[in-house]
C-alpha cells in the first residue's frame, strides 16, 4: 500500500486532498484526484491498493489498476492506472471512469473494464446493460481499444 501511495505522490497528474473524515484512515486510503479536471467533471475517491490488480499486456509491459472507492453506495468511479517497461519504474498512464461499481483487470493482455449501465426506466437494483471497455498503453498513455455493450437479462 505504502508503494502506491508513493506512485501516487511521485504523480503530477494526481493530487491527495484532504477531505472531511470518512470510513477511510487518510494515511492508508487517501483521498485521491486528477488534476487539472474540472470541477463539474471532478474525478477522484479513496485509494484501495489492496484491491489493485496488476497484470501484462500482449506487448509485455507492466500494468498496475487500482480503483478509487467513492465511498458511497456506487463503489468505485474511477481507476487510475500505472504501467512499467521492464524494471523500470511504474508511472501514471491514465484514469478510466463510469457511473459507479467499476471493475478494472488486466486479462488477455488488455485492460478490461466492466460497469452497468443503467437505462432510463431501470431501477437502481437493476441495470439493463453492462459495458465492457478495453484499452491498451500506446507512449506511455492509456488509450480505449472498444466498448462494447451487453443486455443484461430481465430478473422476474
Amino acid at each position: 500500500m505504502v508503494q502506491i501511495v508513493a506512485l501516487v505522490k511521485a504523480s503530477p497528474q494526481l493530487a491527495i486532498a484532504n477531505v472531511p473524515s470518512s470510513a477511510f484512515d487518510a494515511k492508508t486510503h487517501p483521498y485521491v484526484y486528477l488534476r487539472g479536471v474540472r470541477e463539474g467533471d471532478y474525478v477522484g475517491g479513496y485509494l484501495i491498493g489492496e484491491r489493485a490488480h496488476a497484470g501484462t499486456l500482449h506487448d509485455g509491459s507492466s500494468v498496475l489498476a487500482v480503483p478509487l472507492e467513492s465511498g458511497g453506495s456506487g463503489g468505485v468511479f474511477t481507476a487510475i492506472i500505472f504501467t512499467r517497461e521492464g524494471e523500470r519504474a511504474y508511472a501514471y498512464a491514465g484514469a478510466i471512469g463510469s457511473g459507479g461499481h467499476l471493475d478494472v483487470r488486466v486479462a488477455g493482455g488488455a485492460i478490461v473494464a466492466t460497469f452497468p449501465y443503467y437505462g432510463a426506466n431501470d431501477p437502481n437494483c437493476c441495470p439493463s446493460t453492462e459495458i465492457v471497455q478495453t484499452y491498451t498503453i500506446r507512449k506511455g498513455r492509456l488509450v480505449e481499444l472498444s466498448e462494447k455493450r451487453f443486455d443484461i437479462p430481465k430478473r422476474e
